[in-house]
């Protein structure tokens, strides 16, 4: 009798922490087979290779596909590499798994973009903050539309990725600081939290219509002698006003450089016939629905499947073979006139097609 394989075999690009954890999100099943892994440092991919088991690692990503026989790519590379990776894969008939942001530029999510759709293949931006039993079951709770008519919104996505304690190791501030560098490709913490936030705000109030924005390094770490000479101007914080076609307004804001929990993800949505809010640093189990009457804890959902079982479904043929790169763009757009309102100063209109 002959034995057929159902495994996925997956090749991952990037070995930091992001690669590191879809790596760890992939293992948990057995349909998947993590075969080689590729970062630019070769210790670092020679030193995951070993920690979790995979087969080969490279340094080189067309070369390690050129090499391997993969289902699918994991793009954990810094975002200026998003685009190369992702071609590298489709022009392989690859599939991609890739990390958020899209990509550094609207420009470059334009191209991904397009050659997924012709590519035919599955083609997803992990949501990994948005994908978890408490965020979906709040934004569901919203569409049902017991809040009533939407009047206000505000999310804020905290880290202190770059404030904390790990940073007393040179090495490591030297390998996380490229998050603030324009040149090195970063769009810094608007374009990684803001994608975030942007797409919350869409999903339960619709697409944003005007953006005023501000972004700023209170960090300091461009003010740095050594640091000079890499740009470090793709900002550490932001804080955008929002105004919604459908007439409500809200507020989004993030950092780097917060100094409380780790990740600290918070959502509030006001309507006309009460709110909830969340807070992750509080509760990943539940959140809250506050009316004029009473407050309640409404559990959160647990029965439905994340991103990572998804993907696979995908690859399988089991689900729909959808490019998730169309939303990002959008999002992506969302992100690029947040900058120019920031760099100008103004309040700009979103005209989104």
């Amino acid at each position: 009798m002959i034995e057929i394989s159902t495994h996925i075999k997956i090749a991952v690009a990037g070995c930091g922490s992001a690669g590191r954890h879809d790596i760890r999100e992939f293992m948990k099943t057995d349909e998947v087979e993590i075969v080689a892994c590729c970062d630019s440092e070769e210790a670092i991919a020679r030193f995951t290779s070993k920690e979790f088991g995979i087969p080969s690692y490279y340094t080189d990503i067309a070369g390690m596909l050129d090499a391997e026989s993969v289902d699918a790519l994991i793009v954990a590379v810094p975002d200026g590499e998003h685009l190369k990776a992702a071609s590298e894969a489709l022009n392989r008939g690859v599939h991609v798994f890739c990390e958020n942001p899209l990509a550094s530029s609207y420009a470059e999510a334009v191209e991904m973009t397009r050659m997924a759709r012709d590519s035919g293949l599955i083609a997803v931006v992990n949501r990994t903050a948005l994908d978890t039993p408490l965020m979906r079951s709040a934004v569901k709770y919203v569409k049902t539309g017991s809040l009533g008519r939407i009047r206000y919104f505000e999310a804020s996505f905290m880290q202190n990725r770059l404030d904390s304690a790990v940073l007393d190791d040179p090495y490591e501030e030297k390998r996380l600081i490229w998050r603030l560098s324009s040149a090195a490709g970063s769009g810094g913490a608007i374009g990684e939290l803001g994608s975030v936030l942007f797409e919350l705000a869409a999903s339960v109030c619709g697409d944003p219509a005007e953006v005023s924005a501000m972004i700023s390094n209170i960090g300091g770490f461009d003010e740095i002698d050594e640091y000079r000479e890499l740009e470090l101007n793709a900002g550490d914080t932001f804080i955008c006003q929002l105004g919604f076609a459908g007439g409500a307004a809200g507020v989004v804001r993030g950092s780097w450089m917060s100094g409380g929990p780790y990740e600290q993800l918070t959502m509030a949505v006001f309507g006309d016939n009460g709110m909830i809010k969340l807070d992750t640093a509080e509760s990943e189990n539940e959140f809250n629905l506050i009316t004029a009457e009473s407050s309640v804890k409404i559990p959160a959902d647990r029965t439905e499947t994340g991103i990572y079982d998804n993907f696979i479904s995908a690859v399988k043929g089991e689900a729909a073979a959808e490019s998730g790169f169309d939303e990002n763009l959008k999002m992506q757009y969302f992100i690029e006139q947040s900058r120019l309102s920031a760099d100008g100063g103004l309040r700009l209109e979103f005209d989104y097609l």
